[in-house]
């Protein structure tokens, strides 16, 4: 398909007008040649089935899962890796954690102990590399 450059003189002149005979008379079949022949067009994925199903978790309630622990703010964010402003934003519902955060407040919600483990061990493991 060519393209077509026209000059602002042009464009006014014609005042936006479509040929309306033309268009009407476009096929099916022109309109499909014309999209297989457009590298800029992108292909057609709507018959494509293989869709993967993505989990989106619900937001949690930080503040919840803080109080269920018995934890500050500052203690909450100190011991499982988030800032202070982080867990304050999110508490006062101004930002809300991502997906990955959201799964890990549900670990930390349902047994805190694995992320306190994995922690520990990412610390020793950063001091003996040193």
């Amino acid at each position: 398909m060519s393209i077509v450059t026209r000059s602002a003189q042009e464009i006014l002149a014609r005042r936006g007008r479509v040929d309306l005979k033309r268009v009407k008379a476009t096929t099916d079949e022109a309109i499909e040649a014309q999209i297989a022949n457009d590298l800029d067009t992108a292909p057609d994925q709507s018959s494509k089935t293989d869709f993967r199903q993505v989990y989106n978790p619900p937001v949690p309630d930080v503040k919840a899962i803080r109080g269920g622990l018995g934890l500050s703010q500052s203690a909450f964010a100190n011991r499982f890796g988030f800032s202070l402003r982080t867990v304050q934003e999110w508490e006062q519902q101004r930002s809300a954690p991502d997906v990955p955060a959201r799964i890990l407040l549900k670990v930390i919600e349902t047994d805190p102990s694995v992320v306190e483990r994995a922690l520990s061990l990412m610390a020793e493991h950063r001091h003996s590399a040193e």
